[in-house]
């Protein structure tokens, strides 16, 4: 068997086996880590087909901030302590989230009307994406059409995470005081 081979059949087994316990185990925390454990080995995958891009991605964005964020609402929802109790001591939060939420739908309306999204999106369209990927090269072209012309999209991805997040909590917060 070549070196190659081996490293295919350790990886599938530690993918196999994870995902098998993503399914199986009870404590929810467990799942995760496995889930982790999943996400790395096919990781681990790329590298052995050369993307050293794609499994970088694969290690900051999955294993790293979703698998954390998926975690931190496990952990807001279990029922043993998860949830904030007693009176609120924070309540200057509110005011500065509310204020950050003005100016982060402010900055969008801006944009928006400037017109500044839409000649982005045109350019880093279809077209000038497959320009830019013969231009730069893949990763290059990606960043470009990531942060220029698909930002917006990329921004109400980002919203939509903390809403979630957001949701968990008064849920979890709901459920503690029942």
């Amino acid at each position: 068997m070549v070196a190659g081979d081996i490293a295919f059949l350790v990886l599938a087994t530690v993918a196999v086996a994870s995902a098998f316990g993503v399914v199986t185990f009870r404590n929810p925390i467990y799942s995760m880590l496995s889930l982790i454990l999943n996400l790395l080995s096919l990781a681990f995958f790329f590298l052995t087909l050369e993307s050293i891009f794609v499994a970088t991605i694969q290690v900051l964005i999955y294993a790293g901030a979703v698998m954390v964020l998926f975690l931190f609402v496990v952990t807001m929802l279990t029922p043993k302590g998860g949830g904030i109790s007693g009176p609120d001591r924070l309540r200057w939060q509110w005011t500065a989230g509310i204020g950050l939420a003005i100016i982060l739908a402010g900055g969008l309306i801006i944009s928006l009307l400037n017109g500044s999204i839409a000649d982005g999106a045109k350019v880093a369209g279809m077209n000038g994406l497959s320009a830019a990927v013969a231009r730069y090269g893949n990763a290059q072209a990606f960043g470009e059409a990531l942060f220029h012309g698909f930002s917006f999209p990329f921004e109400v991805t980002g919203v939509l995470l903390v809403i979630a997040v957001l949701g968990a909590v008064v849920l979890s917060r709901r459920f503690a005081h029942e």
